[in-house]
């Protein structure tokens, strides 16, 4: 009788060892991936513990000659030591020509990547994002501006631009590059609307 069973008992013995590999397998890819989720999970949540709150914060660019190119500073901001990424309040940027300022901009709140230098200035209920070039005082109000690499510059939630003597130009969204004496290339889009002066 035992001769009878024993070519069944190869079969499922030959059967058994591979679904035995290939459990094994679905069983690790299991576990590893709710050890990534898990990883993923903690990585993402800010412990308070894990910032740094900083008073009169500064962040600058400098340029090849290590002449000053923008400076932003900040009453307060919140550094997120993993991430590089800064909370920002009551925040002033200073673009300059030489030694002069050219442009000034200011902002209730907003965000910095100490990264990449990119710059995200957000409108609150009490303060619009406002830009003023220093040499004719043309003056910008956006919700929402963020400054990129290359000097680039994207507002959003509507724009309000006035060039005394020149005109008044209103739009939903603006873009363009700052270099060192002005705002420039700029493309206003969506319900635009000039009055010249």
């Amino acid at each position: 009788m035992l001769n009878k069973l024993k070519p069944f008992l190869k079969m499922l013995l030959a059967l058994g060892i591979p679904c035995g590999i290939v459990g094994s397998i679905y069983y690790a890819q299991i576990h590893a991936d709710s050890e990534m989720k898990k990883f993923q999970e903690s990585s993402k949540s800010t412990d308070p513990e894990d910032t740094i709150t900083i008073d009169n914060y500064e962040l600058k660019e400098v340029d090849d000659t290590n002449a000053l190119k923008w400076i932003l500073t900040a009453k307060k901001a919140i550094l997120e030591p993993a991430t590089r990424l800064v909370d920002l309040t009551e925040i002033e940027v200073k673009y300059y020509s030489g030694p002069n300022i050219s442009l000034r901009l200011q902002a209730p709140i907003g965000k910095a990547n100490e990264a990449t230098k990119v710059v995200t200035l957000k409108a609150n209920d009490k303060a619009k994002v406002i830009g003023i070039g220093e040499e004719n005082k043309t003056r910008l109000e956006t919700k929402d501006m963020e400054l990129r690499k290359k000097n680039e510059f994207v507002c959003t939630g509507g724009v309000n631009i006035d060039w005394p003597g020149v005109a008044k130009v209103t739009g939903n969204t603006a873009q363009g590059t700052i270099s060192s004496s002005k705002m420039q290339n700029m493309l206003i889009k969506g319900n635009t609307h000039s009055i010249l002066n």
